[in-house]
């Protein structure tokens, strides 16, 4: 069967609590496909073989693939089991790695979802995290900077706020300051240590384009708009470059890289 933008190819991620696990993973899958040739449905707290049942069933009305991460060993079992029957697609991801730990370790695992989102120590840290980066979120706050773990700065449009956002949710209190010429940073940029500051660029065809879509989508014309002039985007490019050089921070060049590169 062939599948495209018009015809995707349904992929049902099914977990016995709130399947952000398994969601991340098969979007982290689907990335290396096409952009519009798979559509994604998560469906959440399936914990019994009534509910599992009804997935299944529309699944199979869908003519869906499924990606699993079920706790409860009698669930998955039958699950996995009722699905080869009925001739679907399906991928358990938890399973054989628990199956793999209680061999080597000589134990049953504990079979209880939600473990991995107990507020634990590591939760609130993150919690702390997010909220200090909102607050911190596009130059706001500068009299917090001080207090941040990693500070991130560089032109519009170069993803700086998912960046920012992507990393408090591993815990990291990231603020980040746009660079705009004519604007002066503000003064506690400068009385940073320098290894806690990151300087963002990007080419300068690459970000005209990217200025250009984000025109069309608010309705404007991004040909008589001043934001996406070549000329422009490169005299914010040298600005920013040099308050980075300032400022004494590494500068990683963010073309065609995905958040997730861009954070590692």
């Amino acid at each position: 069967m062939n599948y495209s933008e018009e015809n995707p190819l349904e992929i049902f991620v099914v977990s016995d609590f709130t399947g952000e696990t398994i969601e991340t993973v098969t979007r982290a899958a689907t990335r290396q496909f096409p952009n519009g040739h798979t559509r994604i449905r998560r469906f959440r707290y399936i914990n019994s073989e009534s509910r599992a049942r009804r997935v299944l069933e529309e699944a199979l009305e869908n003519r869906a693939v499924i990606t699993c991460t079920l706790v409860d060993h009698d669930v998955r079992t039958w699950f996995i089991n009722k699905a080869t029957v009925m001739g679907l697609r399906v991928i358990d991801v938890l399973g054989p790695v628990m199956d793999l730990l209680s061999e080597t370790l000589q134990m049953s695992p504990l079979e209880k979802p939600g473990l991995a989102h107990q507020m634990d120590e590591a939760y609130f840290k993150r919690v702390k995290a997010v909220e200090f980066s909102i607050a911190c979120d596009d130059g706001s706050n500068t009299h917090m900077l001080p207090d941040a773990e990693l500070v991130i700065v560089g032109v519009s449009r170069t993803c700086k706020t998912p960046l920012s956002m992507y990393l408090a949710h591993k815990g990291i209190m990231t603020a980040n300051i746009p660079l705009v010429p004519n604007l002066e940073p503000p003064q506690e940029l400068f009385g940073l240590d320098p290894q806690k500051v990151v300087g963002l660029t990007i080419k300068a065809s690459k970000l005209q384009q990217v200025r250009k879509e984000r025109l069309q989508m608010m309705g404007l014309d991004p040909e008589t708009s001043a934001y996406a002039k070549i000329d422009k985007v490169e005299d914010e490019i040298g600005y920013a470059r040099r308050i980075m050089k300032q400022v004494g921070c590494k500068v990683f060049d963010v073309t065609d890289k995905a958040i997730e590169e861009t954070a590692q």
